[in-house]
This record gives structure tokens, C-alpha cells and sequence, in this order.
């Protein structure tokens, strides 16, 4: 039977992750993402790196795990305002700035973007089923008016290949952002919508 004071026994092991990716983000917002390692996590911690690897099998995970719960977070604050705007345009465009502020108001991800970080964060963004979820889900929530016949047939490839694509935007804004938020919605209003929603154009 495992010790009732062993904190990571089996019933615990969520509250376990929860303080790692805890600690993981205080340290990312104090030394930035690139220079944290495996062995400052533990230490912070204050577990094993062999315990730390039993939650997390390598850098890429923890880093992966924390961006899927972050995105879970920007991905509730995006349903909220999607509901409070307008035209099927007005709520694209809504969606992907709430979710650039969600990553540029944090203070651990923010950091990702920089010239060090950009590569390995386009592929975290790509490759996270966080990222792509949330990126499915903004268009998910307007299916009905992604069709040239504004039906909700629109086909799961078609919403995934959308969804890929509407990841790479939001990387490259978050990596070379505009020079300000009016700039940045012109952008996304002229070259975002007329193909993500091409039987929507913007007013």
C-alpha cells in the first residue's frame, strides 16, 4: 500500500503536476524559457529528476503540458468574447486577438516569441493538440458560417487545414507582431478573414 504521505502517490499525481508546471512557470517568468532545464525544475521543486521524468519523460513534455494548459485557459476567455461581438467577421477577428493578448499577456509565454525561443515555439504551436484544439474550436464555433452556402457541413479537413493555418498566422503575429493593435487588426480583417470566412468579407 503507498504511504498516505507520499505526495506522489497515485490519487495525488494531478495535484503533483499542477505544482510542477507551478513551480516550471515561476521560472520560466524569472529566467526565461530557454535557459530553464529539467535539473532547475526538479530542484525548485524539490523532487528527483527521476521523479520529475516519471511526470514529465523530457523537456518537450513539460514544456507541451504547460502550454496545454494554457491554452485551455485562452481558449475559455476566447468562447466568452466570440459570444459578445456581431458579424461572423467581427467574431474571427475578436477570437485571434483575444488569443495573441491570452500569450502576450502572460508573462512565462510571452518570452517564447523572442529571436532564441521562435523556432522551438512554432513547433510546440504546431505540433500542441492544445494549440490546434483552440485553433479548432475559434472555427468550430463558426461553422455555420464557413460554408460558401453557410451550411455546417464543412468538411473535418477542410476545419483542420483552417485551423493549421490559422496557428501559423497567430505565430507569426505573436513572433513579428504589428506595429500596433489597429495595424494588427487591419491585417487580420483584410488577409485573415477573406479566407478563413470568404462568404463573410468584413463590412
Amino acid at each position: 500500500m503507498t504511504s498516505p504521505t507520499n505526495w506522489l502517490a497515485a490519487d495525488r499525481a494531478d495535484l503533483a503536476a499542477t505544482r510542477i508546471l507551478d513551480t516550471a512557470e515561476s521560472l520560466f517568468v524569472a529566467r526565461g524559457v530557454a535557459s530553464v532545464t529539467m535539473r532547475d525544475v526538479a530542484d525548485a521543486v524539490g523532487c528527483s529528476r527521476a521523479t520529475l521524468y516519471r511526470h514529465f519523460p523530457g523537456r518537450d513534455r513539460l514544456l507541451a503540458a504547460y502550454v496545454e494548459r494554457t491554452a485551455t485557459i485562452i481558449g475559455a476567455d476566447v468562447a466568452e468574447r466570440i459570444g459578445a461581438v456581431g458579424t461572423p467577421a467581427d467574431r474571427l477577428v475578436a477570437a485571434i486577438e483575444t488569443a495573441l493578448s491570452g500569450v502576450r499577456r502572460n508573462p512565462a509565454l510571452s518570452t517564447w516569441f523572442d529571436a532564441e525561443m521562435a523556432g522551438t515555439s512554432t513547433q510546440l504551436a504546431l505540433l500542441s493538440p492544445a494549440i490546434d484544439a483552440l485553433a479548432t474550436g475559434i472555427l468550430a464555433r463558426l461553422a455555420p458560417e464557413l460554408g460558401d452556402n453557410g451550411d455546417n457541413e464543412l468538411p473535418d479537413t477542410d476545419l483542420s487545414d483552417r485551423a493549421g493555418w490559422l496557428v501559423r498566422v497567430m505565430v507569426s503575429l505573436l513572433a513579428a507582431p504589428a506595429p500596433d493593435a489597429d495595424t494588427e487588426r487591419d491585417l487580420l480583417t483584410r488577409f485573415v478573414v477573406p479566407v478563413v470566412l470568404p462568404s463573410h468579407p468584413p463590412a
